[in-house]
């Protein structure tokens, strides 16, 4: 199969975009952009996201337990392409101001379960609790390029 058409395939599906974040002993935040986010059952409430096995924060990411998912708006494409850096995974500056002010939504989650299926870790997660904000619009990915809702 020819990966590169496939991607391009795949990117056809419009999603959103959300941050995983994740706190270490030293009370730092890590994250990562992921589009790869599901709500997959109400009762009870059960989210999924997937991890890159090849992506250079798969060993900060691989033991979660507890994270948070933030879906961005809009107003953060630089935050999204914060955490999609290889290079810096933590920045409590960019977490605190930009990620908590201008979300759409957070989800607070205790993994349920983990699937390592194909060159990705599945994370089939709780949510435990949530905060909806209102009067934002979301960031949009379509044919791997960032979209507004006009």
């Amino acid at each position: 199969m020819n990966i590169s058409r496939y991607k391009k395939v795949l990117s056809t599906y419009a999603t959103g975009i959300a941050v995983v974040t994740k706190k270490d002993k030293n009370n730092l935040y890590s994250g990562i952009t992921v589009n790869s986010f599901v709500s997959i059952s109400l009762k009870p409430p059960y989210i999924s996201w997937s991890l890159d096995k090849n992506t250079s924060s798969f060993n900060q990411f691989k033991n979660l337990n507890f994270f948070n998912i933030y879906i961005l708006s809009e107003k953060q494409i630089g935050v999204s392409n914060h955490f999609s850096s290889k290079n810096e995974l933590k920045k409590n500056s960019i977490i605190k101001n930009d990620l908590l002010k201008n979300n759409l939504t957070e989800l607070n989650c205790k993994v349920i379960k983990k699937i390592n299926i194909g060159d990705h870790l599945l994370f089939v997660a709780k949510v435990i609790k949530f905060n909806l904000k209102k009067d934002k619009k979301p960031l949009i990915y379509f044919l791997s390029k960032y979209k507004k809702l006009s």
